[in-house]
């Protein structure tokens, strides 16, 4: 890791992928495409694909940093060690599955330089029928938000602030604007602030881990903002096996949230809650497929949710998680690979309760 007066680059763009060889591919060759005018990197590490990633990459692309895992550690932690070969003053967190539109990168990169440059910024992102995706920024995960979501409130008045606030219903992502949280797949910061929050917290698999870099990025007095006018196409969960999976890792992470930034008595709500939450789509869907079995779908989805709480559940979170994982880093065309390392990464202080 360069110290801030050695970095070489202007930006280190880190991508982490698992089973998306063709989307990586196309994913850094709209890197290219849109022809940054800063100085950058790319360094992809891959999280044990068995799709051939690393060999298709590495012939592609011969200037790229690859880092192959032989285990899947989750998108947290890959980050966390992507970061250590970075070599540029600014890190930018981009999902294999995305695709840049015109010049998004300059543009975030440029808002960034030219307003507040100790911040997080975050761009639009788009649906493959070119549509916004409103989930490229929302607000702060709170115990009412919480509340609204698990009884229902938030679908019955979606379109309220006061009853769907994660959502920001009220907010077209039309400009400019300070947000709780802004989406991990278009990611943008100093890497002095990264280094300032030591990262993402390796206890997060998968999902939730921007949110809790952005609470804990604005204790420390730095803006989470949103920029409408940097754009990139986004497929969305192309490394899922199937959708009960994602909810499952989707549980775990909100639920590690709520244990890491909430008192006692919120983390004993928010666990009543999410059984709520769960258990009613259950019951609800269930019930609805012995009148038609067009709910039998969701009915089965919700049923093993339900059945992987031991993956998810309050009760069953565990905090300071250590990472063990194997390394093989590209050298060349050839595949030449380095010395195999082990590594493990832990920090006891992530692990606090307030």
């Amino acid at each position: 890791m360069l110290s801030a007066t050695e970095f070489s680059k202007d930006l280190s763009i880190i991508i982490v992928s698992y089973n998306t060889r063709e989307l990586t591919r196309s994913c850094i060759q709209s890197i290219y495409d849109s022809n940054p005018t800063i100085s950058f990197e790319i360094i992809v590490y891959d999280n044990a694909s068995h799709d051939g990633s690393v060999e298709a990459l590495a012939e592609h692309f011969l200037e790229i940093k690859i880092i192959a895992s032989d285990t899947n550690i989750g998108f947290a932690a890959a980050n966390n060690i992507a970061r250590a070969s970075a070599e540029g003053k600014r890190l930018l967190l981009l999902n294999p599955d995305t695709t840049i539109i015109s010049d998004g990168i300059d543009t975030l990169s440029q808002f960034a330089s030219a307003h507040r440059n100790t911040g997080i910024f975050g761009g639009a992102s788009y649906t493959l029928s070119n549509e916004l995706d409103y989930r490229s920024c929302w607000g702060k995960p709170s115990l009412w938000s919480l509340i609204c979501r698990s009884l229902g409130l938030s679908v019955i008045g979606k379109n309220m602030q006061f009853l769907n606030p994660e959502a920001l219903p009220n907010f077209s992502r039309d400009r400019v604007k300070d947000v709780g949280v802004v989406s991990g797949c278009f990611f943008l910061l100093d890497a002095k602030v990264w280094d300032e929050l030591d990262g993402f917290d390796n206890d997060y698999f998968m999902y939730s881990e921007e949110a809790d870099l952005c609470a804990r990025a604005q204790s420390l007095g730095h803006d989470c903002v949103f920029v409408p006018h940097a754009k990139i196409m986004h497929v969305g969960s192309a490394s899922e096996s199937s959708q009960s999976h994602k909810t499952t890792k989707l549980l775990n992470g909100k639920s590690l949230y709520y244990q890491k930034h909430w008192n006692s008595i919120e983390r004993f709500c928010a666990g009543l809650l999410i059984d709520i939450f769960v258990l009613s789509r259950t019951f609800g869907f269930n019930l609805a497929s012995t009148i038609s079995k067009s709910y039998s779908e969701e009915a089965a989805h919700w049923s093993t949710v339900w059945a992987s709480r031991h993956k998810w559940h309050m009760k069953y979170i565990t905090l300071g998680r250590t990472v063990t994982y194997k390394i093989s880093e590209i050298l060349d065309e050839q595949l030449k690979l380095d010395t195999v390392t082990y590594y493990e990464i832990y920090d006891s202080s992530q692990a606090r309760l307030p």
